[in-house]
């Protein structure tokens, strides 16, 4: 399409035009199977500061369509090669279309600018994606930003009229905020959410019998609590605040949105600056009145002892009319309120086991009681045969900057591993050791990635488009770890138990993982593992007897050390080579013992050769081959 790039010599014989995926020009042009051309009046920069209007077309082709009618000549796109990108605003709702094109280079800003958010996810799994409407308004808003001649921003301005009897419906939004999504665990981990946040440590959750006294539940905690003013504000829908950077909350929905998904009542006891109050939302009342209106009737003295502040500052919230679950559970000989209750000690012990371990940054360690039982912490990830990877830092870029998400990927052991680690222990324990990696399911379903904004996990399990799941994959989890900069690039939706990732950060993935990967095929497959050089184990780890070679691995750093194995390794009777792993600065020395025997240090840096050296540690041939073999290198790197 372009002269420049033909006249640079970067042109391949097929590289003639920008061809257009069948699926994106039926999602932009929905008519587009009863035509052949598709005429478009296109808008783009003839050089730095010519903006032009021409006629093109979209042309069909066997297996794709073909922008034609313009070659632009100028210098100026001199710039152009195959990884750049190409991005065009269509309005289709006109004949012609109109449209705006624009190419970025991979070192301009807006380039990271864009695949960075996850709205370019697709791009990922595809070589271009059609967005429409509310899926692209950061991408739309990086146009506009970055080349305002080409790309104006959307200004919808629309005469006022009379807005009485147009404010929200009160019943009707109830039930909308009712149904996003919420299920009871997750609804809890949501009022959890708001009592970490407040600064609690203890945190108390009483859900009795429903057949003693109907189905109720109270949140109760020990954080700082709200004086009147700040109870009446919590309570609003969708009151916006300012988050504090080690906020768990969001949009300021949490507390309304996961009570009503649970109850048609939600009443809030709190107490602070030595003054308690409360306020109640009734559905029965919005449905009787069709007003929003709190109510701050008296609390009913059943659930007073349980809704009772206890401290001098702290907050309970009630919900009581609760719905019974949306969906029951197929499990046999237990009786369904049990499973309730043992799920949701399941989902907070995973969702907040670094709060519950004091591993969380910046907080304190917390409680959590269910029914007056502790919560005990499930780190998915934690296992003494687990195998942890170096963690690795990635940019992204954001509007106010740059945000950073780490990686650190984790090769569970397998189920025969975990049988034999805790052979002493009893079958019962190696079969609830299973369990409680499986997360209460399938191991093939929890392989994948585990989310944790703020050190508190939000999504876990599955790939999100970076590959498939795969039984051979099973064993490996990848932690990705983000605070409150990354939610708008990864769409963290309403919920905050759903991400999108944008086609930088799934490529990112794929590369960070691809030794780890290997490595949890290789185990699968009961294979000794290969190591490779920078696919370092974090940690200090010794593989498994008969999973691999039996090293020691570093621990994590930009210099992977072996804290403790600089000691020599003992030669076998009758061997005349001696090898040792110690701190150095060369890759390898070689030299003779005070007997006459070869000698050879390798410095425990190399990684690939501390592995080749433990594996052959007691074959006495092999280590004359190997210090042959380096005496040969030794001379060929001189010549």
């Amino acid at each position: 399409m372009f002269h420049a790039y033909r006249r640079l010599g970067k042109e391949g014989s097929k590289q003639r035009a920008i061809n257009f995926d069948w699926d994106v020009v039926d999602r932009v042009f929905p008519a587009a199977k009863d035509t052949e051309v598709i005429p478009i009046e296109c808008k783009y920069r003839e050089d730095v500061s010519t903006v032009v209007n021409v006629q093109q077309w979209l042309k069909r082709q066997d297996k794709n369509w073909r922008l034609e009618g313009n070659c632009p000549k100028s210098s100026y796109y001199d710039f152009v090669m195959p990884n750049s990108l190409f991005a065009m605003t269509v309005d289709a709702g006109v004949t012609p279309a109109t449209a705006s094109w624009v190419v970025i280079p991979e070192s301009d800003r807006c380039y990271a600018a864009i695949l960075d958010h996850a709205e370019s996810g697709g791009l990922a799994s595809a070589g271009m994606i059609a967005l429409h409407g509310g899926e692209c308004l950061r991408v739309r808003e990086v146009l506009s930003e970055h080349f305002p001649d080409l790309f104006e921003k959307e200004v919808h301005q629309m005469a006022a009229t009379e807005n009485t009897g147009m404010e929200p419906h009160p019943v009707g939004t109830f039930t909308i905020l009712a149904n996003t999504g919420h299920d009871l665990p997750s609804a809890v981990a949501d009022l959890v959410d708001n009592a970490i946040s407040a600064g609690a440590t203890q945190i108390d959750i009483k859900f009795p019998p429903p057949n003693e006294g109907g189905r109720w539940m109270c949140v109760r905690d020990n954080g700082r609590g709200m004086d009147p003013d700040a109870l009446r504000a919590a309570m609003r829908i969708g009151n916006l605040r300012a988050y504090e950077s080690r906020d768990l909350g969001r949009f300021g929905f949490g507390l309304k949105g996961a009570s009503w998904s649970q109850a048609d009542t939600l009443t809030v006891i709190s107490r602070a600056l030595g003054i308690q109050s409360h306020l109640t939302w009734d559905k029965a009342h919005l449905e009787r009145t069709g007003r929003w209106e709190t109510l701050a009737d008296p609390i009913n003295d059943r659930y007073l002892g349980d809704a009772s502040i206890l401290t001098d500052t702290g907050t309970a919230v009630l919900l009581t009319n609760m719905r019974p679950p949306a969906v029951m559970s197929n499990t046999r000989l237990a009786d369904p309120y049990s499973l309730e209750v043992s799920e949701l000690r399941d989902h907070l012990g995973l969702v907040f086991h670094r709060f519950l371990t004091g591993d969380a940054r910046g907080r304190n360690t917390i409680a959590i009681s269910v029914n007056g039982i502790l919560v005990d912490a499930n780190n998915p990830v934690k296992h003494p045969l687990t195998r942890p990877y170096d963690q690795r830092q990635l940019e992204l870029t954001n509007e106010s900057g740059k945000t950073t998400i780490a990686l650190q990927a984790f090769v569970l052991p397998t189920e025969e591993e975990i049988k034999q680690h805790h052979s002493a222990d009893g079958d019962l324990a190696a079969r609830q050791e299973m369990l409680r990696l499986s997360l209460g399911g399938r191991r093939n379903a929890s392989q994948g990635l585990y989310f944790y904004r703020l050190d508190r996990l939000i999504k876990w399990g599955g790939w999100c488009g970076v590959f498939a799941d795969d039984e051979h994959t099973k064993l490996l989890r990848v932690v990705v770890d983000f605070d409150r900069s990354a939610d708008e690039l990864m769409k963290v939706n309403i919920s905050k138990r759903e991400v999108q990732l944008s086609a930088h950060l799934v490529e990112a993935i794929k590369g960070a993982v691809k030794d780890s990967r290997a490595d949890a095929r290789s185990r699968y497959d009961k294979k000794p593992t290969k190591i490779k050089r920078n696919a370092s184990i974090a940690g200090g780890t010794t593989l498994p007897e008969g999973d691999g070679v039996g090293i020691t691995q570093p621990l994590s750093g930009a210099s992977a050390r072996f804290s403790d194995e600089s000691r020599p390794l003992p030669p076998p009777p009758g061997s005349h080579t001696s090898i040792r792993v110690v701190a150095m600065d060369a890759r390898w020395q070689l030299g003779t013992g005070f007997q006459g025997e070869t000698t050879l240090q390798v410095s425990e840096n190399i990684i690939p050769l501390v592995a080749l050296v433990r594996a052959i540690e007691h074959n006495s041939e092999a280590k004359v081959a190997l210090t042959r073999f380096i005496r040969y290198l030794d001379g060929a790197l001189d010549a």
